[in-house]
């Protein structure tokens, strides 16, 4: 697979580490940093991924609009790397920490529920206890933002299918709508939210996907195919974010300055910095086993060793685990992705054929 060169690789790793900072300290009983007092370092993290995703994933219809092989490219880049880390959890780490026998360990009904997961639906708990952490109960705590990214994937889907996405101005319109209601009209959308009934899984569903539709708008308009485009986007939403704040709206200020910035930064090609998925795209590795590790380590150690050495430990022990998950999953799964046929365009022809997707979500 051949790597892009461009620096998403290490926007992605430093969403990660976000995430794992932001969450060793709520395992460790401290409060996280957080951020405009909107979203914690973690959620940023978060905000960073969905908008890099709604980006290379427009992008990805918009090389091969056809709603099967798009499935199974989401399909194919979350699922198998997901399928083994839950594996993992449930059935090696759990009998590890659990004081059950393992007869009874793995004839618990929590067991065979945790691999719900597998399906998009949330399970966070099997028949174990931390004891003495902070969460003792927190298995997995990041993949409850998975499902809602399956959403958006959908959304998109949805709107490519109804050929929508054909007409460049649809999706950023509906996207300005919506951030209308949520983030202009009210600070955050909590009033709507109470009035429209919504769970707290619906209403971040909404807000991550304000800035997952902000990197799909920000390719639909091709605001990163020359510099000069680029730079008068970035100033502009950093002035209007700039405003957002002045007007208390700091969410609305983040979704100005976000998605831009990060997807600016994601396509440029810088030496050195673009060199950071060399050993392979470790970001999802990353997120999906940071947590467990932290965990178990913090559970092992936390009278014995300070927060900078369980960090220290956790930073080495998750990155060998997310090398290992893309070098023996991710990227073997990966090629299995479908893309166009080759089609013939006359006798004697070259072929024709659209490369679908990207370095990482195509």
């Amino acid at each position: 697979m051949k790597h892009r060169q461009n620096n998403f690789d290490l926007v992605r790793l430093l969403a990660a580490l976000f995430v794992l900072i932001s969450h060793q300290q709520a395992l460790s009983g401290l409060p996280e940093p957080t951020f405009l007092n909107v979203h914690t370092l973690g959620g940023v993290g978060v905000l960073f991924f969905f908008s890099i995703s709604g980006f290379l994933v427009a992008q990805s219809w918009h090389a091969d609009p056809h709603a099967l092989r798009f499935a199974a490219k989401r399909l194919l880049r979350i699922w198998p790397g997901l399928a083994v880390a839950v594996a993992l959890f449930a059935l090696v780490l759990g009998p590890f920490i659990s004081t059950m026998s393992l007869h009874d360990y793995y004839h618990n009904p929590l067991v065979k529920d945790y691999f719900n997961n597998l399906l998009f639906k949330l399970r966070d708990q099997l028949p174990l206890r931390f004891e003495g952490n902070a969460l003792p109960l927190a298995i997995n705590g990041p993949l409850w933002t998975i499902p809602l990214e399956i959403k958006c994937y959908l959304l998109l889907g949805l709107l490519g299918v109804t050929g929508l996405l054909r007409v460049r101005w649809i999706a950023p319109a509906l996207t300005l709508v919506a951030v209308g209601i949520y983030a202009v009209w009210e600070v955050r959308g909590d009033r709507l939210a109470a009035l429209a009934g919504w769970t707290l899984e619906e209403h971040f569903l909404i807000e991550f996907g304000l800035f997952f539709f902000a990197g799909a708008s920000i390719f639909a308009f091709r605001v990163h195919e020359t510099f000069r485009k680029s730079l008068s986007v970035l100033a502009s939403c950093w002035i209007l974010a700039a405003v957002a704040l002045a007007c208390a709206r700091p969410l609305l200020a983040l979704w100005f300055a976000v998605p831009v910035t990060v997807l600016m930064i994601g396509n440029a090609s810088t030496p050195f910095l673009r060199r950071a998925g060399r050993f392979g795209d470790l970001s999802y590795g990353l997120y999906i086993y940071a947590f467990p590790v932290q965990q178990t380590l913090i559970w092992l150690f936390k009278d014995r060793l300070s927060w900078w050495s369980v960090l220290g430990l956790t930073l080495v022990m998750t990155f060998m685990l997310a090398f290992a998950s893309w070098h023996l999953v991710e990227k073997w799964a990966l090629r299995l992705k479908p893309s166009r046929r080759v089609v013939q365009l006359s006798a004697g022809s070259v072929p024709a054929q659209v490369a679908a997707g990207s370095n990482a979500s195509g």
